[in-house]
């Protein structure tokens, strides 16, 4: 029997993902135009350029509230918002979530150092570590996170899986994702300008591989998706894992093969255990646990 994969009313509020995508390219790709338009003519914007940028990247989120609102009602809307509500899930996922991500740049480091790289200037006590919780806060709140994932999981990924396969949905919201970022390349006060767009490219689509197993996993609940997420952003800078901070591709490069491994282990593993015949068992990258 065909799996439906659907978990949203999009089955009986049909709600078009093209629209939605249209709108939140071009509403982001038109709040960051000025910016660069400033940076090709070297003007200077009245706006500190981080207000439009963190403007820019409330887009997947606005809009898929307001489409969720439109067409399929404010119960559906109700129900999209209480998906950041969802904590009451085994606590494994909180780890894999907050400390997941840092686990792979602390090992990334280290394989650095090892084949010769050079030592990061780590500074136990120094100010910046006393501030990483504050930080943390800020990232998930303006830094992307909450601006993107109501969007990017809680309504583009639900209306994928149901034309698609989870893997193959969550590669293409991958390249969706990818895409949407690209204008920050050229932005020199965004966190993406300095990062070589391949390597970008090739880590955020398996991220997405990642976090579709952590959104199913922790039984659709958006709050561990953000929490992953905004651990993402966090600490490339802080643990100098970013080309910027490092001095170095070679680091960024380490997280992007280690994330790769865990993706195919992930995609390896789903693929066993259905294979395998559990009762119930779907075909999905991850499962619900609620």
């Amino acid at each position: 029997m065909q799996q439906t994969y659907l978990r949203s009313a999009n089955a009986t509020h049909p709600i078009p993902l093209s629209i939605y995508l249209l709108l939140t390219v071009g509403s982001a790709w038109l709040i960051w135009s000025p910016l660069l338009v400033a940076e090709y003519l070297h003007l200077t914007l009245p706006i500190p350029s981080i207000v439009l940028i963190t403007l820019g990247t409330f887009a997947p989120t606005m809009i898929a509230l307001f489409l969720t609102w439109r067409y399929a009602g404010k119960t559906e809307l109700c129900r999209l918002l209480g998906r950041v509500l969802i904590w009451r899930v085994s606590p494994i996922w909180f780890v894999i979530a907050i400390a997941g991500p840092v686990l792979i740049m602390l090992f990334s480091t280290g394989i650095h150092i090892l084949l010769g790289g050079t030592v990061p200037d780590y500074v136990p006590f120094g100010a910046r570590w006393l501030i990483v919780a504050v930080n943390f806060i800020l990232v998930l709140l303006i830094g992307g996170p909450l601006g993107e994932e109501f969007g990017w999981r809680g309504f583009a990924l639900p209306s994928l899986e149901a034309r698609f396969h989870p893997l193959w949905a969550s590669l293409i919201l991958g390249v969706i994702w990818t895409a949407w970022h690209l204008p920050l390349f050229f932005i020199s006060d965004s966190a993406q300008h300095g990062t070589p767009f391949l390597l970008f490219a090739l880590l955020t689509i398996l991220l997405t591989v990642v976090i579709t197993w952590v959104y199913h996993g922790s039984g659709d609940s958006l709050l561990l998706v953000m929490l992953f997420h905004a651990a993402v952003n966090t600490w490339p800078g802080l643990l100098m894992i970013s080309p910027e901070a490092a001095g170095s591709t070679s680091p960024f490069t380490l997280v992007l093969i280690l994330t790769w491994v865990i993706a195919i282990l992930v995609m390896g593993f789903k693929m066993l255990r259905v294979q395998k015949g559990h009762p119930g068992q779907r075909s999905e990258i991850g499962e619900s646990s609620t």
